[in-house]
C-alpha cells in the first residue's frame, strides 16, 4: 500500500469531519438530497468502494446535481471515485432506497472486462471487485443491494 502524503491526510481529516456534519445538517433542516449508485459487476464479482469519510464498504456514487438525471450522476461520480468511464447506456435503473435524508437511485451493469481503477486516497481509499460472500464489512447501502439482489427476494 501507497504512503499518503500530508495533502492526502488532510483531505481524509476534512471529508470525515465536513461529511458527518452535513448530514446532521440536512437532518435538522428536513432537506432531502439525491444521490445516485452503480453496482457494476464483472463474472460474478461486485466493485466496492471504501470512502474516507464512512464505514464498510460501499458503491461508488454520490450527489445528483441539480436539473442532472440520475443514470449521469452515477457514471460522473463512477469516473471521479474510481477512475472508470462508461456510458449512462451501459447501466440500468435497479431501484431506489430511502435513506433518510437522502433518496438513492440505484443502478447496474455488467463489464465484460475488468477496467483499470484509479483512487485517489483522499475521498476513495480503497476499490475493487468482490465476491459479495466475501465482503467482511458492507454498508448499509450495499447490504439492502445485496439483499435486493439476491435469489428469491
Amino acid at each position: 500500500m501507497a504512503r499518503l502524503s500530508l495533502a492526502d491526510r488532510i483531505h481524509q481529516a476534512a471529508f470525515a469531519a465536513l461529511y458527518p456534519w452535513a448530514a446532521r445538517m440536512a437532518r435538522l433542516t428536513g432537506r432531502k438530497s439525491n444521490a445516485a449508485a452503480v453496482a457494476l459487476w464483472h463474472q460474478g464479482q461486485v466493485l466496492v468502494v471504501r470512502h474516507s469519510y464512512t464505514r464498510g464498504m460501499s458503491l461508488p456514487g454520490g450527489h445528483v446535481g441539480a436539473n442532472e438525471p440520475p443514470a449521469s450522476a452515477a457514471v460522473r461520480e463512477l469516473a471521479e471515485e474510481v477512475g472508470v468511464v462508461i456510458a449512462p447506456s451501459a447501466i440500468r435503473f435497479f431501484g431506489q432506497m430511502d435513506l433518510r435524508p437522502t433518496r438513492l437511485s440505484l443502478f447496474e451493469g455488467e463489464l465484460s472486462r475488468v477496467p483499470k481503477i484509479r483512487i485517489d486516497n483522499r475521498e476513495i481509499t480503497e476499490a475493487g471487485f468482490m465476491a459479495p460472500d466475501a465482503i467482511a464489512d458492507p454498508s448499509l447501502i450495499l447490504r439492502r443491494y445485496l439483499r435486493a439482489r439476491a435469489p428469491g427476494s
